[in-house]
């Protein structure tokens, strides 16, 4: 027995183009939505890169800064005064290797001890990651904020750890509006870890005045 089969080239063209046709949004996703879905990808890695225990290991190799986030001279000096240059790597007090103006990751990636840096690239990441930690600060501000007193906060997270942005009275009486109350805080962010216990610190505690100073300056 035999079956017979007729063919219709044309017909079948037609059938095969109407089922890319239909396919064609699954197998061949547009480029906006492409892009769409890169996005909410990339929001979300970033959103949870920003949950670092120290703001040293948030990312120093952000995008170019923008006029918005630009850091003030005035922050740049108060950090680079009581952080200091060194183009070595160095064990610092957290007990992680640190380079420059005491950055533990350096364009992204981790100091090693015998590592270099020139000092103009250590003012061009401390730039960078002064600029993201302004972000993270007026993430979870709430309340208008003088460029003083955004550069105050920024010096004290890139110190002290981004940990006080989320759990800290000094930010608790800022969103509610007490800006005085905030000020006051700052000198009691003046300990560091010593022999296992928190110690206060005559330079932690200069730096802090200094700092209160800027909060309060107009």
């Amino acid at each position: 027995m035999f079956l017979r089969f007729n063919f219709d080239s044309n017909s079948f063209r037609s059938t095969l183009f109407l089922v890319i046709a239909l396919a064609a949004p699954t197998l061949f996703p547009s480029s906006s939505l492409a892009t769409s879905n890169f996005q909410q990808e990339q929001a979300f890695v970033k959103q949870s890169s920003l949950k670092y225990h120290h703001v040293n290991h948030v990312l120093a190799s952000t995008p170019k800064v923008s006029p918005a986030t630009k850091v003030s001279p005035a922050t740049l000096n108060l950090v680079k005064q009581y952080e200091g240059f060194r183009s070595n790597a160095y064990i610092d007090t957290n007990g992680l290797p640190v380079l420059g103006y005491g950055q533990s990751k350096i364009n992204g990636k981790r100091v090693n001890l015998g590592q270099f840096i020139s000092q103009a690239k250590a003012d061009a990441y401390l730039q960078q990651e002064l600029a993201h930690i302004q972000l993270l600060v007026l993430s979870q501000v709430k309340v208008p904020l003088t460029p003083n007193q955004l550069g105050a906060l920024t010096s004290l997270v890139y110190n002290a750890g981004s940990q006080l942005l989320h759990r800290s009275t000094l930010i608790r009486k800022l969103n509610a509006g007490d800006y005085a109350g905030a000020a006051r805080e700052f000198p009691r962010w003046n300990k560091a870890h010593q022999g296992g216990k928190l110690v206060p610190l005559a330079g932690l505690t200069k730096r802090r005045l200094a700092e209160q100073k800027l909060f309060l300056t107009p």
